[in-house]
């Protein structure tokens, strides 16, 4: 027997919520003030950006409080590169931050509200735009309806006035919005470590590792390490954005709405890497299962493998339709082979990585091997079974089926695979073919590292007397029927 796979992540303290009481006329005072200090800012002209946040009760300041007006700072600051000017006021009165920008208040307005969508923790922020002839360019100008309350559908100032919630009711849910907001950053920071897991796994034949550059002349470790830090903020990014659709189904809507931060997150990972392509395929896989997670993770107090893994396949449910038009290896090898890549294994849900990857991985801990080891084995499953876009763009399909005969029969041959150094010898030998003939296998480089994350990060236990075939399709812990062979390339959406 096995048990479900349930997301597992440690839970930090939340920050205390305590604070002094402020009396009505103390806000109203505050309330003139900020408008003071906003009136003398915009004398110089421009736009302004003002920041609040939306603190129910008498306490208005707290260290909860302060991470939550911390985090909207960060976001608001990263979308404003240069401010002409800014004014920030934190007192037990609460928090205001003022920035003086150049550009059109529409402009900036529209980008205020997609910054307002973009995670649930963002629902507390009040981010006002004001025009330079003072107007505040408001919702309504978009045809907007008012800000919602935080725990229903209404108006919120129609809320606040019938007091239709009490303060705890209110308290509670600030609290657990900030509680996802520290998921979505423990996603991104386990991704990373997962990236850099892959990436630092050595011997890998026709990969970069510790050791060798494999097939890729243009590339090092030091690349990897840091292509994996620029990126792993916007995988906690799109982990935040599939939160906000915790009340909605998955559909390919969630895509449309994470595709904008993996088009940043490429930006990131090149400037870091000096326009080396290193994780192109890895954002877009490790966004797509970034967003399904959150989106799971915030519609309820835990997630499973097997409900984001379905989540994944109705996000990735039009990306194979896609596959007509472009230039990409995963574009080029469905025209010619129609093979779908990665675009075919997201949409199947990662399938691959439950029927193949995950259980010689969890056969080789289940037998007491050490995870370098299951690593190892879990790459020669990869070879064996994944069509990899990649080495097809460098080798052919010819040079790809002679690459995954290699690999079955070193799955076949139990006492090398069962022995760390024997395949670690093995994998090192048949690296120098790689190298000659700079084959490359970056789509089964992706999927080791998701794979090194589901194993991680959904735990379940495994039976331990029973040895079974390193890529047993029907070992499969999370309820999802094998299928035939999935495939993969090293691509983006």
């Amino acid at each position: 027997m096995t048990t479900a796979r349930t997301y597992t992540a440690p839970t930090p303290p939340l920050p205390s919520h305590e604070g002094r009481a402020v009396a009505l006329d103390d806000i109203l005072v505050a309330r003139d003030t900020r408008a003071a200090r906003q009136q003398a800012m915009q004398a110089a002209g421009g736009v302004l950006i003002s920041l609040t946040l939306a603190a129910p009760g008498a306490v208005k300041r707290s260290p909860l409080l302060d991470a939550v007006f911390q985090a909207a700072q960060q976001a608001v600051e990263n979308t404003i590169p240069t401010p002409q000017a800014v004014n920030i006021h934190i007192d037990d009165c609460g928090h205001h931050a003022l920035y003086h920008v150049d550009g059109d208040a529409h402009e900036w307005k529209h980008a205020m509200l997609a910054l307002e969508a973009a995670s649930p923790l963002a629902r507390l922020w009040d981010i006002d735009i004001i025009a330079a002839n003072g107007r505040p360019i408001s919702r309504a100008d978009y045809g907007l309806p008012p800000r919602r309350c935080l725990l229903c559908d209404d108006d919120a100032k129609n809320c606040a006035r019938a007091r239709r919630h009490s303060i705890n009711e209110l308290n509670a849910d600030i609290a657990r919005r900030y509680r996802l907001l520290q998921q979505a950053e423990h996603i991104g920071a386990a991704m990373r470590q997962a990236l850099i897991t892959e990436a630092t796994l050595t011997p890998k034949a026709g990969l970069v590792d510790a050791s060798s550059n494999g097939g890729h002349h243009d590339m090092t470790l030091a690349h990897f390490l840091a292509s994996a830090d620029a990126i792993a903020p916007y995988l906690a990014a799109c982990a935040a954005r599939g939160m906000t659709f915790a009340a909605d189904a998955a559909s390919p809507v969630i895509l449309a709405a994470i595709r904008p931060i993996g088009i940043q997150a490429e930006a990131a990972m090149l400037t870091a890497t000096g326009g080396v392509n290193t994780h192109k395929g890895a954002v877009f896989a490790f966004g797509l299962t970034a967003a399904a997670l959150g989106r799971n993770l915030a519609a309820g107090s835990s997630a499973t493998l097997a409900q984001t893994l379905a989540d994944i396949r109705a996000i990735s449910a039009d990306l194979v339709a896609e596959q007509g038009a472009g230039d990409s290896a995963g574009q080029r090898a469905y025209r010619q082979h129609h093979i779908t890549g990665a675009r075919g294994a997201a949409a199947d849900g990662y399938r691959l990585i439950t029927a193949h990857a995950l259980p010689a991985y969890q056969r080789i801990l289940s037998a007491g091997g050490s995870e370098h080891h299951a690593l190892l084995a879990t790459l020669v499953t990869l070879y064996a079974t994944n069509d990899d876009t990649t080495t097809i763009a460098r080798v052919g399909l010819d040079g790809l089926r002679a690459h995954q005969e290699w690999a079955k029969r070193l799955l076949a041959d139990e006492t090398t695979l069962m022995d760390e150094n024997r395949l670690s010898a093995a994998i090192a030998a048949y690296d120098y073919d790689c190298t000659a003939r700079r084959l490359s296998a970056g789509g089964s480089a992706d999927l080791l590292a998701l794979t090194a994350y589901f194993g991680r990060h959904f735990p379940t236990s495994l039976p331990t007397t029973e040895a079974r075939p390193a890529a047993c399709a029907a070992d499969n812990p999370n309820g999802i029927p094998a299928v035939p062979l999935m495939h993969n390339q090293k691509g983006t959406a």
